[in-house]
């Protein structure tokens, strides 16, 4: 068994992630499929049947679908409470890169879309190789001191739960292959920049959850928003995962964006009297992503403000649940 050296692991890297990265942006393309085939286990989930011009237009179609109608990878889609792109996340992201001398291309996209996150790894790694084949030590402890920082100050607080919604909404598919696939990288990467090093401490960066039952004016559209918002109830609800449950009810959910269609839902539920069993199959959804957080040991810093948000939104739906049993 061959052993590649530090510079040829750090090219490798480089190379998975510029590939990883293109792959969330522009999805599957007569260009990266190639690459994609020589990746084993992104293989065995391409479609059985040849790639021609119609595969490629589905492919288009299925990324669109995910990443444009249902699943939006912005950190600060899961980071901020507004979840707004171009406020004070994509700024953060946006200066860790100039101060890493990286310069992104977001005009089709936000700086903080997974995408160029990726991108800005596989731009580390390659200086990080260079340094390792150019014999300049220091060098190679600045770029990887680049990599720690990103990595634990910011990429490994949302890409769990950015894996954790992608399987959710489309498990054993492509985009679930190509996430695990991400995630496994950069935590193989994290160890081996951390070892012998102490534990990170435990920090909370996420936004403060809003005590939404202790105000009196507290309604259904703004409960629909807290479960909504990522980091205020733990989770990521796409349009169709409330469609889904919608239907596990027989509940109508409308159209719109997805807290306009969980509004909806909870509205009818309370009509037709199915809302103790909705919030049932809520709480059932907060208990799934509880244990998809919890699969990594090494990850138990990062999720664990997430695990407090999946607790304080449990802790409300069973108030409301309670106070339904009651009238």
């Amino acid at each position: 068994m061959m052993t590649l050296t530090s510079h040829e692991k750090a090219q490798a890297r480089h190379h998975a992630y510029t590939l990883f990265g293109r792959l969330f942006l522009e999805g599957i393309t007569p260009a990266l499929l190639p690459f994609v085939q020589q990746v084993e286990v992104l293989t065995a989930v391409l479609p059985p049947t040849p790639f021609d011009t119609i595969a490629f237009d589905e492919a288009a179609v299925a990324h669109q679908h995910l990443f444009g109608f249902n699943l939006f990878p912005y950190a600060s889609i899961f980071l901020a409470s507004d979840g707004l792109l171009g406020g004070d996340v994509t700024a953060q992201v946006v200066g860790q890169y100039q101060r890493s001398g990286f310069a992104v291309d977001s005009r089709a996209a936000s700086a903080d879309y997974i995408g160029h996150e990726l991108q800005f790894l596989a731009f580390l790694s390659a200086a990080e190789s260079d340094a390792w084949r150019d014999g300049l030590p220091q060098q190679v402890l600045r770029v990887q001191q680049h990599l720690r920082d990103f990595l634990q100050n910011h990429l490994l607080y949302w890409l769990p739960p950015l894996v954790t919604a992608v399987s959710a909404i489309a498990p054993a598919t492509f985009y679930a292959a190509l996430s695990d696939l991400v995630l496994q990288l950069v935590l193989e990467q994290y160890e081996q920049l951390c070892a012998n090093q102490l534990p990170l401490a435990q920090a909370d960066p996420l936004p403060q959850p809003p005590d939404l039952l202790a105000q009196e004016k507290t309604g259904l559209r703004r409960i629909a928003r807290y479960l909504t918002v990522p980091p205020y109830s733990g989770i990521y609800l796409s349009r169709d995962q409330i469609s889904q449950i919608a239907r596990q009810h027989n509940l109508p959910r409308g159209f719109g964006s997805r807290e306009e269609m969980l509004e909806n839902v909870l509205v009818t539920a309370v009509q037709y009297d199915t809302l103790p069993a909705l919030l049932d199959t809520l709480n059932q959804t907060l208990a799934d992503w509880d244990i998809a957080y919890r699969q990594h040991a090494i990850l138990a810093p990062f999720m664990a403000p997430w695990l407090h948000r999946i607790q304080r939104t449990q802790a409300m739906l069973a108030e409301m649940r309670a106070y339904s049993d009651s009238v």
